[in-house]
């Protein structure tokens, strides 16, 4: 394995870090939830119709209005998200730095503010797993406490995994709640095949 660390108890860990100007995964998750909304925005100002609709009172007009409605909202929507991420990628650096765990029971994955490196991230995780030292130092205690979000999918609950080698991004999908496991080309093969294994009742793609 490449950048992969495990520790006593053997659970995984290894930082994953992406140029936010060139890796569009981030990008295209925010643009299907705007578009995916905006479907049924309009889907439900159609529905509103249909009483007319049966009553024979509706109008070209209205069923054009109501369709250009929706593409002026979509494009807004779209325009929005672009330039919001650019926003984001501006004040991240233009980098997303992650760390991710993952044990026979879930896998973490933990978005780490811009200051820190991957070359820090590193050090810190194998201070943690005590690979140096045997114990945790205050490297491996302040990379815990730093994660600026994180994300963390059960996977006696996740119902789909969908891979994309192209983009180094595994999608760890529940019913309720979307994870994406970013890892190296090196650890793709590894980390797919751990996280399938150990989710009885999800659907595989890729």
């Amino acid at each position: 394995m490449g950048t992969l660390i495990q520790d006593e108890k053997g659970t995984y860990r290894w930082v994953y870090e992406f140029n936010l100007w060139t890796n569009p995964t981030i990008l295209i998750t925010v643009l299907k939830v705007f578009v995916i909304s905006c479907l049924i925005l309009t889907a439900f100002m159609f529905a509103l119709l249909i009483p007319d609709l049966i009553d024979g009172m509706l109008y070209s007009w209205q069923v054009e209005g109501t369709f250009r409605i929706g593409v002026v909202v979509l494009a807004v929507m779209v325009g929005l998200s672009i330039i919001g991420y650019a926003i984001y990628a501006i004040l991240m650096g233009g980098k997303y730095c992650a760390v991710f765990e993952m044990d026979k029971t879930k896998i973490v994955h933990s978005q780490m503010p811009k200051q820190f490196e991957k070359v820090q991230l590193i050090g810190a995780i194998t201070a943690l797993v005590g690979l140096a030292s045997g114990k945790p130092s205050q490297a491996g205690i302040g990379l815990l406490t730093a994660a600026r979000s994180s994300s963390t999918s059960t996977f006696a609950a996740v119902r789909s995994i969908k891979g994309s080698r192209t983009l180094h991004v595994i999608k760890v999908n529940e019913a309720l709640m979307k994870n994406q496991v970013y890892v190296e080309p090196e650890d793709y093969d590894f980390v797919f095949n751990y996280i399938v294994e150990h989710c009885p009742n999800a659907k595989v793609k890729g």
